[in-house]
């Protein structure tokens, strides 16, 4: 009887650290890219003021944010996993996901080697939505009806 009772906080506690996790992750996204775009009209001495850091934390803050790839067109996002992060994070609700899904400007999907490995870059292919479903980030009917919007 304890287990069924404990199920149902157990799935609630999965589901409340998985979004925690999610609105740090796309935080630190949104966090670098304003820092990026703040240091092409602020000097880093008037950053580290306001942000309460020393300027030698700024740059190298700044260094780190080089390498945040820049969002997508009219998407909030740099890719399709992170259009789920947004979604898992509680930004986006279901609907506006599988909207900007339907409409990401999907990469072909590299070959695979003989090996069955990738020897380029998945990001902004449709293995980053299966990545999304396999984190758990998005449901496998969320999947399928993205799937079959975007195949037909």
């Amino acid at each position: 009887m304890s287990q069924l009772m404990e199920r149902p906080r157990h799935d609630e506690m999965r589901a409340r650290l998985l979004k925690a996790r999610q609105r740090m992750e796309v935080d630190a996204l949104d966090y670098k890219r304003t820092l990026k775009a703040a240091a092409d009209g602020m000097s880093q001495r008037e950053m580290a003021a306001l942000l309460g850091m020393s300027q030698p934390a700024v740059a190298k803050a700044l260094q780190r944010a080089q390498s945040v790839p820049a969002v997508v067109g009219e998407f909030n996002a740099a890719s399709p996993y992170e259009v789920c992060q947004r979604y898992a994070a509680g930004f986006i609700d279901r609907d506006e996901l599988v909207r900007q899904l339907v409409a990401w400007p999907y990469k072909p999907t590299p070959w695979a080697n003989e090996y069955g490995e990738y020897e380029e870059s998945l990001e902004g292919t449709w293995e980053e939505v299966g990545d999304a479903l396999r984190h758990e980030l998005i449901d496998a009917a969320t999947y399928d009806e993205v799937l079959r919007k975007t195949a037909g």
